[in-house]
């Protein structure tokens, strides 16, 4: 009889034990009521575990635009997926108690009240074991339109520039000649603001082709380490590509680009490039945003990148033409390479030798059949000089050293004629000559749709042989510039 007190004593106390452990398990987070849409806080999650140790799994439940980034895991694994934020350890922390912090995004087009629900799944007595976390409500507000969008619609009704030269680069302080043409100051757009601690970014977006161009954003962030993130908004219809992350997790959706870091690197400055692709964008001029956020004293603070304005299509590559800085160089070629450039560049000269020789032997016959034709009284041909009067052509690209055929079909491929141009200090190569700019921007058009990998052809105009601006030359001759 005692012996069954005794048991049913133990018994009692166990069940007392256990109660005591799953009493002592709680979890809470400090999300807000309330957020307004397009904008993000942090979220800190508190954790009383007591005894417990091994495998858990946290899991917030987001509703639909609405995301998270860590900022503090405390040795989990974190993932973000189909509207699920999940830190998963392999083995708890041994403290009874401990935090994690996440960022809460909220995109621009979120709204209404929603809940964020979680649960804590964890192994005890070899039994999976699960511990719902209170839900909480928040308060997105009545949806409202992307800054974006209101920015496109200013640009939209803002006259065209009436002269190149009042185009001012959103780089600001980049060096004289680096600064990339086809960018505008977005005034009408969200100004750059500098952030506590002197954090700071800047932005430089740089044509490559018609409907593409590589976007690069500096952010100076001085001894700042931790938690950051990088934060573009680019026009709708656009694909980002990643180039250059610079140790930051990359992510594209929608159209928010995010670069991410859990620990930024020890320099005082980061520099991030994607490449941005217009698809079936029309040309025009479009808008990026973005904005830099971090951790100072374990608050939240944010950088603003601001507004950076750009063409796409024709316009930005007759604006690359004015840039000498958009060229391509032709360095350091490697043997086999420099062995086809001498034997192409000695073959080139024995092509002029011979064409020279050719048009010595022309010009004598010519001469010869005027001095026939004046004594026998008959008429001779008028024989026109080259390039008279405004002609258009196409250029392809331009270096510092001259190349031939080989060269393009290995580099562009492209196996078409050419023509060499010496001009500013460079070797520029054109195609075709054309009495009408439309027929030129027709060439270059066809250049890009054969896909030759150009940097970026575009047209150029000359007066009497002699390389002029295409606005001089539209105006000289009453022409109309097309898209």
């Amino acid at each position: 009889m005692i012996s069954k007190l005794v048991l049913l004593a133990n018994l009692f106390g166990l069940f007392i034990i256990k109660a005591f452990f799953l009493a002592d398990l709680s979890i809470t987070q400090n999300i807000p009521a309330s957020m307004a849409p397009g904008s993000e806080v942090r979220v800190t999650v508190n954790i009383e575990k007591g005894e417990l140790t091994g495998f858990a799994k946290l899991q917030i439940d987001l509703p639909n635009g609405m995301s998270a980034t860590a900022i503090e895991t405390k040795g989990a694994s974190f993932t973000f997926a189909d509207g699920k934020a999940k830190f998963i350890w392999m083995s708890l922390p041994a403290s009874p108690s401990f935090k994690v912090t996440y960022t809460l995004s909220a995109d621009a087009s979120a709204s209404g009240v929603q809940q964020i629900r979680g649960r804590l799944s964890y192994i005890e007595d070899n039994e999976r074991k699960t511990h719902e976390l209170a839900p909480s409500t928040i308060d997105l507000g009545a949806a409202v339109a992307p800054a974006v969008a209101v920015t496109e619609t200013t640009i939209n009704e803002t006259e065209e520039p009436a002269n190149i030269n009042d185009l001012v680069s959103a780089a600001g302080g980049a060096p004289v000649g680096q600064v990339p043409v086809a960018v505008i100051d977005n005034f009408a757009g969200t100004p750059a603001i500098q952030g506590a601690g002197g954090v700071s970014g800047t932005r430089i977006i740089t044509p490559i082709t018609e409907k593409e161009m590589l976007v690069e954003v500096t952010v100076k962030k001085g001894d700042i380490r931790g938690f950051g993130k990088l934060q573009e908004t680019v026009p709708p219809g656009f694909t980002a590509l990643e180039k250059s992350s610079d140790e930051a997790i990359f992510t594209a959706q929608d159209r928010i680009v995010k670069f991410v870091w859990l620990n930024l690197p020890a320099r005082n400055e980061v520099k991030v490039v994607y490449k941005l692709r217009a698809n079936e964008k029309p040309d025009g001029e479009y808008v990026i945003d973005g904005e830099f956020g971090y951790l100072l004293n374990d608050e939240t603070q944010k950088a603003v990148v601001g507004s950076s304005r750009f063409f796409v299509g024709a316009k930005a590559l007759e604006l690359i033409a004015q840039d000498a800085s958009k060229v391509e160089p032709v360095t350091n070629p490697d043997a086999e390479l420099a062995l086809r450039l001498k034997q192409d560049a000695e073959r080139k000269a024995q092509e002029q030798a011979n064409a020279q020789a050719a048009q010595r032997e022309q010009e004598a016959q010519r001469q010869k059949a005027e001095s026939s034709a004046q004594k026998s009284g008959s008429v001779t041909p008028k024989v026109t000089a080259p390039e008279k009067g405004i002609t258009y052509k196409v250029q392809i690209t331009a270096a510092h050293r001259e190349v031939g055929k080989s060269y393009f079909s290995a580099r562009h491929r492209y196996s078409g004629a050419f023509s060499i141009e010496r001009h500013q200090g460079w070797i520029k190569y054109v195609t075709g000559s054309f009495g009408e700019y439309r027929e030129a921007r027709d060439q270059r058009v066809r250049f890009v749709e054969a896909g030759h990998d150009f940097p970026g052809p575009f047209v150029t105009a000359y007066n009497n042989g002699e390389r002029i601006t295409v606005q001089e030359a539209l105006l000289i001759t009453k022409q109309q510039w097309v898209q």
